[in-house]
């Protein structure tokens, strides 16, 4: 089957979710990886008012520290919200740019049709354009892009494959993303979407059960802010630790 690609990956602007926090990034690969491993291992107390008691308490407050997410004004994270797909594709490539600098402005190196949906004058036009033309995520048969449609786990979790290798390749690695625990077994996927799964899953559990609780992976559910988070900060973590053993 075709190669599903992912899309956009996690944000809501200014006094929304998501905000872009530039980080001073070391000149070569092992320095900048040992300066963010600490942000990405570590985080501070809890700085939202609805997140006590959350299973991806530690990912989201992690993702603050890191610069790639937000709150809101009332001081709420908002867990359970679905993510749309230019949300999703923000916050990835906000994560991404945290590790590795990107220029968003930078021109295709193939001839790549662009979205008819995305318009240069949307918030999201930049950071869409650069994942479509460096990770591919995939539109529709029409050629359109849907950005305000949810994203669903299967899709989040197979534009984290993307970025996965993206950011090995990027930092000096390969693009094979090298298992770390045995694959989860989740009983309602099939297809791509079973191939996806054991996959991510075994990559240090970037693909989870629902809830992180039973069986199921539940691949086209809505991703909710909370999992896209934990899923983002698990996918960089891997990262770290695939150069590190390297």
């Amino acid at each position: 089957m075709q190669k599903i690609r992912c899309f956009s990956l996690f944000t809501l602007i200014t006094a929304s979710i998501i905000g872009l926090l530039p980080i001073k990034v070391a000149q070569s690969t092992s320095d900048q990886l040992e300066q963010q491993s600490p942000v990405i291992a570590q985080s501070n107390s809890s700085q939202f008012s609805d997140i006590k008691g959350n299973v991806y308490k530690p990912e989201i407050e992690a993702a603050v520290n890191l610069g790639i997410i937000s709150g809101f004004p009332d001081g709420t994270f908002r867990p359970n919200e679905r993510v749309t797909r230019e949300q999703a594709v923000s916050m990835i490539t906000d994560a991404l740019n945290a590790i590795s600098p990107i220029d968003f402005d930078a021109r295709p190196t193939s001839r790549v049709r662009p979205f008819l949906d995305v318009q240069p004058d949307r918030w999201s036009y930049s950071k869409i354009t650069w994942a479509q033309w460096n990770i591919a995520p995939e539109g529709t048969p029409t050629g359109k892009f849907r950005p305000e449609d949810d994203i669903t786990r299967a899709n989040l979790v197979a534009f984290l494959r993307e970025s996965a290798e993206f950011l090995q390749i990027k930092l000096g690695g390969s693009s094979f993303l090298e298992a770390t625990q045995e694959p989860i077994k989740f009983t309602d996927v099939s297809g791509f979407n079973q191939q996806l799964a054991l996959q991510m899953s075994a990559y240090c559990q970037v693909a989870s059960p629902l809830n992180e609780t039973g069986t199921k992976f539940a691949p086209n559910a809505a991703a909710k802010r909370d999992y896209t988070v934990a899923a983002i900060m698990r996918m960089l973590n891997c990262v770290k630790e695939s150069r590190e053993r390297s």
